[in-house]
């Protein structure tokens, strides 16, 4: 296993192939996205980003694009994604590539892993072989990490600070699965902000007292800008005790959630892969609510700075200033929507 270090110290110069097999998605998905921002940046970076999914290319446009120049940029970027499902004419025309690579571009593989092998050719591990010596390859599988530490040092990066003992609960309670992991660290760092000390207490208050579906109540009546609907969502949750500053980090999380979502339906990518972490049927009814009224991320992100510094700094307390957010935000969000048609 090449780690996230070796990863880092191969984009100093950026190697021409990156093979990034794994059943862990999380990994793969964070690998990308650094990648991605090592190699295409600035006003250019769409016109040099091309992503791929091995099924759909039958006729191996991916190689094509790869051997083309750069726009206006040093390098290009192509993504070749879900190599478990590529033709055997496909995995030739990337054991070719791989084996002389263009140096203007660079291509990332990802995928469960390879397809077996077809007629006793093991067309995979010649893929492996061969980008072993023009790249860089890397299993990303979830038994070559450690939760522990990948909790820990996932809140570090977030400004937080987590102790072993919560960083086994937090496993625990989300069995492990990276992207979960990673995914409760956030809520938990947003609970405690910056320079905060996540817990066991601020775990089981984060992450096991809240009902996510009745949280989700909340946030479906945000992203469907249904005003009556997010008020009696809300008091339900209040009335239950639950506090308005573990009621803030759990509903930005799932509006980040939803944003994640929107973006992936806007691209074409993959939900999972972009790292959408909802129960499907609530994939769906959010998609729905979207096609029809999308979000402005840099509005809804910009929101909940806003209230996250009046929750903290405000005399009228801390619920108070919640609701009266809550219904402000629902309101500007349907502002925003019929200004844009």
């Amino acid at each position: 296993m090449s780690g996230r270090g070796a990863l880092d110290a191969s984009l100093r110069e950026p190697a021409p192939v990156y093979l990034l097999v794994g059943g862990e998605s999380w990994l793969v998905r964070d690998a990308v996205d650094r990648i991605r921002a090592a190699v295409v940046a600035g006003p250019v970076a769409a016109f040099n980003d091309a992503t791929f999914v091995a099924a759909e290319d039958r006729d191996g446009t991916f190689v094509h694009t790869a051997r083309t120049v750069p726009m206006m940029a040093e390098r290009r970027l192509v993504v070749l994604r879900q190599v478990e499902e590529a033709s055997v004419s496909l995995l030739d025309a990337l054991l070719a590539y791989v084996a002389a690579p263009v140096p203007s571009t660079v291509l990332v593989v990802t995928g469960e892993r390879f397809p077996a092998a077809v007629g006793g050719v093991d067309r995979g591990l010649r893929i492996v072989n061969a980008a072993k010596k023009t790249g860089f390859v890397a299993k990303l599988d979830r038994q070559e990490v450690d939760g522990v530490r990948f909790a820990t040092d996932a809140a570090a990066r977030l400004g937080a600070r987590l102790a072993p003992a919560g960083a086994r609960l937090l496993v625990d309670f989300t069995g492990g699965e990276l992207a979960l992991v990673h995914a409760a660290v956030e809520r938990c760092a947003a609970y405690v902000g910056e320079g905060g000390a996540i817990t066991e207490e601020v775990v089981e208050a984060v992450c096991v007292s809240t009902a996510e579906a009745e949280v989700w109540a909340l946030t479906d009546a945000i992203v469907g800008r249904d005003r009556g609907r997010a008020l009696a969502a809300l008091h339900h949750l209040l009335e239950d005790g639950e506090a308005p500053h573990k009621l803030l980090s759990n509903v930005a999380w799932q509006l980040r959630q939803v944003l994640v979502l929107q973006d992936a339906s806007r691209r074409g990518i993959d939900e999972r892969e972009a790292g959408v972490r909802m129960p499907p049927q609530k994939a769906r009814a959010i998609r729905e609510m979207l096609s029809r009224r999308p979000l402005s991320p840099r509005q809804l992100l910009e929101e909940l700075a806003e209230v996250n510094t009046g929750m903290n700094s405000s005399r009228a307390g801390e619920r108070r200033v919640f609701e009266a957010w809550i219904l402000r935000l629902v309101d500007r969000l349907a502002d925003a929507t019929s200004s844009a048609r």
